[in-house]
């Protein structure tokens, strides 16, 4: 195999592509179906995709075909890595329109209203709503409630799809499905978790007991084996879904949290402005700050490929990260007005939505950081969760008007984004469940606290 080290001309992807073809000559030029076949994860033009390598394949691909290959898979990270944070800007006189990563989703233009409200919404919630969540086949929405119940809406028609799950005594302040979409998990100010059969509606067991405090976020790893939880103390909890047991002992962190889809990295929110980065894969739990907001930060968010880590706070502002290089991307996205309480990417165009307290949803080019469009309004009030449906098509959003509120996209659904997620979160379940094996390897290591 011949030197990493750029020949007279080369950019970085012209080196992660020189190295990528020597490896698949070194190792036979296997024929591309073998190829595809021995990464389990993906189809035969996929992997012809990445060993051209025209343009940066996704990391989670590059890896299990160099890993296919017998390669070195913290070599070709590192080229990866290179070639990702020199690749060019868009081209201003490109005009504006957004064009997502591997082309997914239809071109958006700013200049128009890019979602429609979906009706009046029926009542429901008795208090304000404080989360909600797509079911991940895109027929349900759930919410959660300052009413102490748990809610089902029909994501076609926002009607109630049967009666609330109650068992919560309090406010209930997060929701979260299952990847697999069985279970549906709930949390609020009683310090408690609870678990859901998203079918029945019946709860699964005890509640989960541990938090000190108001428990305001749930999240399960990719691979639906462990459930994170953050209380309002800055107490993270990690449990093992089946045996219902902690996993180890709490970890520092706040209320805000989120995983990547491929299951190596955490991110927490705290309340001195940073972000912070967990190595779920490593035996401390590894942790990067980033640094940039000026107050607490309230939401996270990964985008589908991973490639960026939005976060939203009490600053007013929404922040975009590199969670592979550690750093900002750009500059932070202005006009809010108030605190920002949720942010959700797009699943296939290059979008992020944001939620704020002056009662607006704001949509923002990832390519730019401008404005989509002007801002949806329409709720009563400060808007506290904001989420895409799969197909990305619908959006749904809630807040203290006690209202879900669905908004239907003026361009029509593009179905190929769900299967090209599909795809994508195939190609990471190896990395996932690598990254819980390991985490549970480690049970023993006391953790933060």
């Amino acid at each position: 195999m011949t030197s990493r080290s750029p020949l007279p001309g080369e950019d970085a992807l012209a080196v992660l592509r020189r190295r990528l073809r020597e490896l698949y000559l070194h190792a036979g030029e296997p024929s591309l179906r073998m190829l595809a076949k021995q990464t389990g994860a993906m189809s035969h033009t996929t992997a012809y995709a990445v060993i051209r390598c025209d343009r940066l394949p996704r990391w989670g691909y590059l890896e299990l075909v160099v890993e296919a290959l017998h390669g070195d898979v913290a070599e070709f990270k590192t080229l990866w890595v290179d070639a990702r944070n020199l690749r060019p800007a868009p081209s201003p006189q490109a005009g504006p329109v957004i064009q997502a990563e591997d082309h997914q989703g239809p071109a958006l233009d700013p200049g128009r209203e890019l979602y429609q409200p979906v009706g009046e919404p029926p009542a429901g919630h008795s208090g304000p709503i404080w989360s909600l969540v797509f079911h991940p086949d895109g027929h349900t929405v759930a919410s959660a409630g300052g009413d102490g119940t748990v809610r089902l809406w029909d994501a076609t028609t926002g009607e109630p799809v049967r009666e609330p799950l109650r068992g919560h005594e309090g406010v209930v302040q997060a929701v979260a499905f299952h990847p697999d979409g069985r279970l549906l998990a709930s949390a609020g100010s009683d310090k408690s978790i609870r678990l859901w059969d998203a079918d029945s509606g019946r709860a699964v067991g005890e509640p989960l007991r541990g938090h000190t405090s108001s428990v305001w976020s749930v999240a399960f790893h990719p691979d639906g084996r462990v459930l994170a939880s953050g209380d309002l103390d800055g107490t993270v909890r990690l449990w093992d879904v089946r045996s219902r047991e902690p996993l180890r002992r709490s970890l520092a962190g706040h209320w805000a949290l989120a995983f990547s889809n491929d299951g190596r990295l955490m991110a927490n929110g705290s309340d001195d402005g940073i972000v912070q980065l967990r190595d779920i894969g490593s035996r401390t739990l590894a942790q990067e700050a980033l640094a940039g907001h000026n107050g607490a930060v309230i939401a996270v968010a990964f985008h589908p490929d991973g490639r960026l880590l939005a976060s939203a706070g009490d600053d007013e502002t929404v922040r975009l990260w590199d969670p592979i290089a550690k750093r900002a991307v750009g500059d932070p996205l202005l006009g809010h007005i108030g605190p920002v309480r949720s942010v959700a990417f797009h699943p296939g165009a290059d979008l992020v939505a944001s939620a704020g307290d002056e009662g607006t949803i704001r949509l923002w080019r990832l390519d730019s950081g401008e404005q989509a469009g002007p801002p949806l309004t329409g709720h009563i009030g400060p808007v506290r969760a904001v989420a895409f449906h799969p197909h990305g098509h619908l959006l749904a959003t809630a807040g203290a008007d006690r209202k879900v509120r669905l908004w239907r996209s003026t361009r029509p659904p593009d179905h190929r984004v769900l299967y090209r997620r599909i795809d994508y979160l195939h190609a990471q379940l190896k990395a996932a469940r690598g990254a819980h094996d390991a985490l549970h390897l480690h049970d023993d290591d006391p953790g933060d606290a």
